[in-house]
């Protein structure tokens, strides 16, 4: 009968894609557009990727650039500089910043920040979302104070706010029948967690993109759509706030064991994926309408018994490209 154990750890394995940052900044002199590249600058050599607004001309632009950079983006910087004088030593904020953050808020950003230069008032949609903002005193202050915002709200490059990947595990033994036959395997699954709240992954896919053996890198030989866990096709629609699975391999119970793939590839009989004892790294890819393209990594090692060195019977799985990392394993029945 075959054994399974999962274990979970703290892992500090970054993701494949990081959490990418919006940078709204106002860039009406050279000093401030010189802080917006030194804040995007500091947010990449943290493991970031950082997206500065310029400012667009026409609502195509604001539709073509802003608003879609604004849905892929993971976090929001507001860096809000000095505009008009008034007339009691305050000053106005940037309405280009203003017009961002309520497109930001609408897109419901949980993880936002809020800087504001001194003297700026806290006004419009700034005033009615936080009470107590941050201030720096000029541009070369906002870089540091960027630093300090995000070093004290915990911010990592792990966190994204679209598609993510979790709960790496092996099922039971089981009959699996498709298109190209029937076996007995173990599939190990995955979830893909949506963590939009406003928007559902409609048509998601999942792929098998490339194999890393020895330090060598080759396009996997099946790139077909893998198969959505108990569902009987290739593609599924994951609900806002919602989860589902997908089979990401499967150990081949027959004799001798290998590794192969629950997918649409339609030839018969199906092949092995992998089917001598090593370490391998498989990477994938997950795709749906309005969301970007999600990457991570499974580390796989494959082992076998003194007895057959050239047969594996057991295979282990550690996925990366998460803060949580999981380690499955499942151990199959070689009969005597």
């Amino acid at each position: 009968m075959a054994t399974m154990a999962t274990r979970h750890q703290a892992q500090s394995d970054r993701r494949l894609v990081p959490g990418r940052v919006f940078v709204s900044c106002g860039q009406s002199t050279e000093e401030e557009r010189l802080a917006a590249r030194m804040i995007a600058d500091w947010l990449r050599s943290e493991g970031f990727a950082a997206y500065v607004a310029t400012q667009v001309q026409t609502i195509l632009d604001l539709n073509g650039e802003i608003i879609s950079e604004l849905k892929r983006c993971d976090y929001y910087l507001f860096v809000n500089f000095r505009r008009d004088a008034l007339g009691d030593g305050t000053f106005r904020g940037s309405l280009f910043t203003h017009q961002e953050l309520a497109i930001a808020y609408s897109l419901g950003f949980e993880k936002m920040l809020f800087l504001n230069q001194a003297g700026v008032r806290t006004e419009g949609m700034l005033g009615f979302m936080v009470s107590n903002v941050p201030q720096f005193e000029n541009s070369a202050d906002a870089v540091d104070a960027t630093k300090r915002a995000v070093h004290s709200s915990g911010w990592t490059p792990l966190y994204s706010r679209n598609l993510v990947v979790s709960r790496l595990r092996w099922g039971p033994q089981v009959g699996y029948r498709d298109q190209t036959g029937q076996r007995s395997v173990q599939v190990l699954y995955a979830d893909i967690s949506n963590r939009r709240p406003d928007l559902g992954a409609i048509g998601a896919v999942a792929r098998l993109s490339a194999i890393v053996e020895l330090g060598i890198r080759r396009i996997s030989p099946d790139r077909s759509h893998l198969k959505a866990t108990a569902y009987p096709g290739y593609e599924q629609t994951i609900f806002p706030g919602d989860h589902a699975a997908f089979d990401m391999l499967a150990l081949s119970l027959g004799q001798p064991h290998t590794l192969l793939l629950n997918s649409a590839l339609d030839v018969s009989p199906r092949s092995a994926l992998l089917a001598s004892p090593g370490e391998y790294t498989l990477e994938y890819e997950v795709f749906a309408q309005g969301f970007p393209v999600l990457q991570f990594a499974i580390d796989v090692q494959l082992e076998a018994p003194f007895r057959n060195a050239h047969a594996p019977t057991s295979a282990t799985a550690r996925l990366r490209g998460s803060p949580m990392t999981a380690i499955s394993s499942a151990d199959a029945l070689v009969p005597a």
